[in-house]
């Protein structure tokens, strides 16, 4: 019931977005808003709005957006199983090798995203081996980087040349969803990595350029792939 109750009132912030300035004036606002509230509401009281079994699994992320606020949980465990596949191409597609800096005071950062990890976080289903650290984007500007896989290998990688670099593996907004366990949740983070889009884009681009950079409207993303949609 709890989870139920923040799913609702995310749902709500998430409509009052619709009247924000940034869609003034805009083609396509009608059909964004149409496509975007259908998809919301259905989904918000879905009965695939369950966590899995396996408590241990499942990694909870705090995470606000213009008045809204919801718990994403990501299911560390599948994300893991994707990177074993992703290994068995010739690149990557879904996890993407990047480097990111810690400055003198000891902050991280990636380009101009603050990089964010929670050093006590309880990962049981991580194996003790292992170096990997997986990373995604939320909403915001700039897009704050957040750790969902390998918080407590943070520190411990900043050690002899490398004291102020660190490898870790980026997940594109697009993949993100997948790894999300609830539909509701898969549907609010892409409505609100729209939302940043619109708000970055709108006075940028023309709308003909900007309405195929958006989720909503890509005739392939996690929503069709999943089915949500």
């Amino acid at each position: 019931m709890e989870i139920q109750q923040n799913y609702e009132d995310a749902f709500q912030s998430a409509t009052e977005l619709f009247s924000s300035k940034w869609m003034q004036n805009c083609s396509f606002a009608e059909e964004f808003r149409n496509k975007w509230h259908r998809i919301l509401r259905t989904n918000v009281r879905s009965e695939k709005n369950m966590l899995p079994e396996n408590a241990e699994t499942i990694f909870p992320v705090p995470c606000s957006f213009h008045g809204g606020n919801i718990i994403f949980h990501f299911d560390q465990e599948k994300l893991f199983d994707w990177f074993r596949q992703d290994s068995l191409g010739k690149e990557r597609r879904v996890f993407i090798s990047k480097d990111l800096t810690r400055g003198l005071s000891g902050d991280l950062s990636f380009h101009d995203s603050p990089f964010s990890y929670h050093s006590t976080a309880a990962e049981p289903s991580i194996p003790e081996k292992g170096t990997e650290i997986f990373a995604c984007s939320l909403p915001g500007f700039p897009p704050p980087l957040q750790v969902i896989y390998g918080n407590k290998r943070v520190e411990s990688s900043f050690h002899g040349f490398k004291k102020r670099k660190l490898s870790f593996y980026l997940i594109p907004a697009e993949f993100t969803p997948a790894f999300l366990c609830t539909p509701f949740e898969k549907c609010l983070y892409l409505f609100w990595m729209d939302c940043c889009i619109m708000m970055e884009n709108r006075v940028k681009l023309k709308d003909k350029d900007l309405k195929p950079l958006l989720h909503i409207f890509r005739p392939t993303s996690i929503l069709t792939v999943e089915k949500i949609i």
